[in-house]
C-alpha cells in the first residue's frame, strides 16, 4: 500500500477554517456592522468650521525681519506660532469674549495647522452646535492676532525706553565734555572736545531710532478667510462606523474560525485526509443535495464503496492475510465497517472470519458467555478454530471477544495475537479484526499483528488531528495503513449488514459451514474465478 503523501500538520489554512465556518464569520461581520451603526447613531453630530489667518513678520516675534532673524518660510517658526494660538492666554481672552466656552472646552476641539510653504495657519474647531463652532475658530483667530498685536507694542515700547534711557545719559556725558573742553590745557581741551564730538553723533542716531521706533508699524496678520460655515462629517461617520465595525467583526470571525478548525474541526473530505498524509484506499461520494432533500440513506453508494476498497485489496500483493479495521482516535469499534468489509470477501467467494476485540455489542447481546479471543490469548493450548460460531453468511465465521479481564488484556499484544490467528490463516481464513480506536493501546496492538490496517475516517466526525497522528504512525510503524472515508456514522447501519442480525446458535443446523472440521464444497469455491484465499483443506 503507497504510503508517500506529504504531510501537512502546520497550520490550519485560514481560507478552508472560514470556508468551514462561513456562518461563524458572517454572523460576526454582520454583528460588527450592526455595532457600528449603533455606535453612529448614538455619537452627536459634530460640526467643524475653519479660519485662516495671514501671519505677517513683526518686531519681536520669530518672524523679525532683522538679519539675524530665521528665514520668513521656515516651518519651525510657524509651528511657534501655532503654539502661542494654543497658549492659555489667547483661550483666556477667547472665553472672555464667549462665556459658553472654556478653556479645557477649546483645548478638547481646536486644532491649528499650517499648510506646507506658506505663512498661513489654519484654526479649526469641532463642536457639536454649529454656530459654537464657529464662533470658536473666529474667536480664536482674532485672540491670536491681538495677542501678537499686543505682543509687538509691548516689545516696541520696551525698546522706545531702552532708547530714552540711552538718550538721557548720552546728554549727561555730552554737556559734561562741553564744560571740559572750556579749561585746562590744550590737550586736555582737545580730547573733551573730541570726546563731546562723538557724543553727539552717538545722541543723533539715538534720535533715529527712536523716530524709526515710534513710527514703526507692524501688522501681527489679518484673517484671509473668516470661519468658514460648519460642516458636518455625520454622513462619512455614518458610512465608515458600520464598513469599521465590519472588519473588526470580520477579523474577530476568521480568528474564531480558525481557532475553531484547530481545536474543534472536523474532516468534512477525502482530500483532506489524502492531505494529512494519510492514504485513501476509497472513500463513500458525499450525496448530492437531491439526495438530502429526499433524505435518502446512502446505502447504495456504501456497498458500492465497500465493493471497490475489495477489489483494491484483491489487487494488492501480496494480498493481506489479516485486515483490522479501527476508527481514528480512541473508542469503541466501528462494527458497521467491518462487518460490512467481512461480508463483502464473504458474498465474493471467500471464507472470512470476523474477530471481535473489544466486545462490542455487535451480536445484539447473544453468546456473551462463548469461548472467544480472550480464553484463545490465555490458553496456549485451545485450538481457536473451534471457537468459531457460524453467520447467516455461509462462508463467515464469528470469533467473539470472549470477555477481556485485566489479566486477558495485557496478553493482548501483536506477537500473541498474530500467533493466535496463525490456525486460521493457514486454514485459508481471510481474517478481519473488528478493533477499537487506532489511538488506543488495543487498538495500536490490533493493528500491528494485522498485514493491512484500515483506518475509519468518518465525514463530520473524526478530528483532524487523529488523522494526522494515524499518518505519523503510518511513517513509523511496518504495518501498512489506508484510510476508508465514510459519511455519517449510521451510513453502514441503514445499509442493513448480516452478520448484525445475528449468528447462528450452537444447536442450529450449520450444514457445512462454520466449523474447521467442516469442508466447503469444492463446486462452491470453483465458481468463484481468481479466489486468492482458496486453500486445499484436509
Amino acid at each position: 500500500m503507497p504510503s508517500e503523501h506529504p504531510s501537512t500538520s502546520g497550520p490550519v489554512s485560514t481560507a478552508r477554517a472560514v470556508r468551514h465556518h462561513l456562518a461563524v464569520v458572517g454572523t460576526l461581520l454582520l454583528l460588527g456592522a450592526l455595532a457600528g451603526w449603533l455606535y453612529s447613531t448614538s455619537v452627536p453630530t459634530t460640526y467643524t468650521s475653519t479660519a485662516r489667518v495671514l501671519v505677517n513678520p513683526t518686531v519681536g516675534n520669530p518672524f523679525t525681519p532683522t538679519p539675524a532673524s530665521v528665514r520668513q518660510d521656515e516651518l519651525t517658526s510657524l509651528e511657534t506660532e501655532a503654539q502661542v494660538g494654543r497658549s492659555a492666554e489667547v483661550l483666556a481672552a477667547v472665553t472672555e469674549q464667549n462665556p459658553a466656552l472654556t478653556i479645557q472646552a477649546l483645548e478638547r476641539g481646536l486644532r491649528i495647522t499650517v499648510p506646507a510653504n506658506t505663512q498661513i495657519l489654519e484654526i479649526s474647531y469641532s463642536a457639536t452646535d454649529p454656530v459654537l463652532a464657529q464662533q470658536a475658530a473666529d474667536g480664536v483667530a482674532n485672540a491670536y492676532l491681538a495677542n501678537r498685536d499686543r505682543r509687538f507694542t509691548e516689545v516696541n515700547s520696551a525698546r522706545i525706553e531702552a532708547v530714552e534711557s540711552q538718550t538721557v545719559g548720552v546728554v549727561t556725558e555730552l554737556r559734561a565734555a562741553t564744560a571740559a573742553a572750556q579749561v585746562g590745557n590744550k590737550a586736555e581741551r582737545l580730547f573733551q572736545a573730541e570726546l563731546a564730538d562723538a557724543l553727539r553723533n552717538e545722541l543723533v542716531s539715538l534720535r533715529a531710532q527712536r523716530t524709526a521706533l515710534e513710527n514703526s508699524q507692524g501688522p501681527a496678520g489679518s484673517v484671509i478667510a473668516p470661519a468658514s460655515e460648519p460642516r458636518s462629517a455625520g454622513h462619512l461617520t455614518a458610512i465608515l462606523m458600520p464598513v469599521g465595525g465590519g472588519l473588526a467583526g470580520l477579523a474577530l470571525g476568521c480568528l474564531l474560525a480558525g481557532l475553531l478548525e484547530r481545536f474543534a474541526g472536523v474532516v468534512r473530505s477525502a482530500p483532506e485526509v489524502e492531505a494529512a498524509g494519510l492514504p485513501v484506499v476509497a472513500a463513500v461520494p458525499a450525496p448530492g443535495w437531491h439526495a438530502r432533500l429526499w433524505r435518502r440513506d446512502g446505502g447504495d453508494a456504501f456497498d458500492t464503496t465497500i465493493r471497490r476498497l475489495r477489489a483494491t485489496i484483491l489487487d494488492l500483493d501480496p494480498r493481506p492475510d489479516v485486515i483490522a479495521v479501527a476508527p481514528a482516535g480512541t473508542g469503541w469499534s466501528d462494527a458497521d465497517i467491518s462487518e460490512a468489509v467481512a461480508e463483502s470477501f464473504a458474498k465474493a467467494g471467500h471464507r472470512v472470519v470476523l474477530v471481535l476485540t473489544d466486545g462490542h455489542p455487535t451480536t445484539g447481546g447473544l453468546g456473551i458467555e462463548e469461548q472467544g479471543l480472550a480464553q484463545a490469548l490465555l490458553y496456549e493450548r485451545l485450538n481457536v478454530l473451534n471457537l468459531l460460531k457460524p453467520s447467516v453468511e455461509p462462508l463467515l465465521c464469528l470469533l467473539l471477544d470472549g470477555g477481556f479481564t485485566a489479566q486477558t488484556r495485557e496478553l493482548l499484544v501483536a506477537d500473541r495475537l498474530r500467533a493466535v490467528l496463525g490456525p486460521l490463516i493457514e486454514e485459508g481464513h481471510l481474517v478481519v479484526l473488528q478493533a477499537p480506536g487506532i489511538d488506543s493501546a488495543d487498538g495500536e496492538a490490533i493493528v500491528g499483528a494485522a498485514d493491512l490496517g484500515l483506518v475509519v475516517v468518518t465525514v463530520g466526525l473524526t478530528r483532524p488531528h487523529e488523522v494526522l497522528q494515524v499518518a505519523k504512525q503510518l511513517r513509523t510503524r511496518g504495518t501498512a495503513l489506508a484510510a476508508l472515508v465514510v459519511g455519517p456514522r449510521g451510513a453502514a447501519r441503514r445499509a442493513g449488514r448480516t452478520a448484525r442480525s445475528s449468528f447462528l446458535p450452537d444447536d442450529a443446523d450449520t450444514g457445512a459451514v462454520g466449523r474447521a472440521d467442516i469442508d466447503v464444497d469444492p463446486r462452491q469455491e470453483a465458481t468463484v474465478p481468481g479466489n486468492p484465499l482458496k486453500r486445499t483443506h484436509r
